[in-house]
């Protein structure tokens, strides 16, 4: 612990600061560099995928697995899905290799390890997050006119 900086336990000092654990999971690895998070994308990209699994709780988001966790794109990129977040999660190498470029739906209803509650979780996951409120502000009258 440094002076006047207390940390929780698992919380790292990189550079006299608290990082990481306070961090969010933005939409994409290039998020991080444009939220001044990290200047390299490699680092970025680290970060992201970290991220990711953390909210999968370390977890293979089809079986349920701790072992070998990889970042899997639902919609595969061959079939024209995108690098970014709602269309990755964490999965097990073996469900990866497996699902490869497979609609996952089509895949995941045919797997012997079939949970609803993991299922209903990676439909949620998928949705797209509410966009912000860009009118939290009343319109102002024009009292030139």
């Amino acid at each position: 612990m440094i002076a006047n900086h207390p940390l929780k336990s698992g919380q790292k000092i990189i550079n006299n600061c608290k990082t990481q654990d306070l961090m969010p999971l933005y939409n994409s690895p290039q998020a991080y560099v444009f939220n001044l998070e990290t200047t390299s994308s490699a680092e970025a990209k680290r970060l992201w995928r970290k991220k990711i699994k953390e909210e999968w709780d370390l977890k293979c988001a089809y079986c349920g697995s701790e072992h070998k966790l990889t970042i899997d794109h639902i919609v595969a990129k061959a079939k024209g899905g995108t690098d970014f977040t709602k269309n990755v999660l964490c999965a097990c190498h073996s469900c990866n290799q497996d699902k490869g470029h497979t609609p996952w739906e089509d895949w995941y209803l045919s797997q012997e390890f079939f949970s609803i509650q993991r299922y209903e979780k990676i439909k949620d996951w998928m949705k797209p997050e509410k966009p912000a409120n860009l009118f939290a502000y009343r319109p102002r009258r024009n009292n030139a006119s």
